[in-house]
């Protein structure tokens, strides 16, 4: 194998973590659309606890960096408000609570 071959080989395993990562961001909000503050957690398909808790701020807005792709249970305020897929790059999901 080439220096060159091997440089690029690295470089590609190296990056291949940071291709792979997810962020997922959104909205919060109360049944009248104004914007809500709560802890907001990612669970798995065992409820294992994936990412979080992060707390939206004054405006609603939440967010989680460098998560993995895949699906999660929501959980806001420590109640599910339902499943979402989470793919490569980044994922918006506004949530509108009742």
């Amino acid at each position: 194998m080439t220096k060159k071959a091997i440089v690029f080989t690295l470089l590609m395993l190296l990056s291949a973590p940071a291709l792979m990562a997810a962020d997922l961001y959104g909205y919060l909000a109360d049944k009248n659309g104004k914007p809500l503050v709560a802890k907001v957690e990612l669970r798995d398909t065992s409820a294992k606890l994936v990412a979080g808790p992060v707390t939206s701020d004054a405006k609603g807005y939440y967010s989680f960096k460098e998560i993995k792709p895949g699906a999660y249970e929501i959980m806001v305020g420590g109640k599910s408000v339902g499943t979402i897929f989470v793919g490569p790059g980044e994922t918006r999901r506004d949530l509108r609570l009742n």
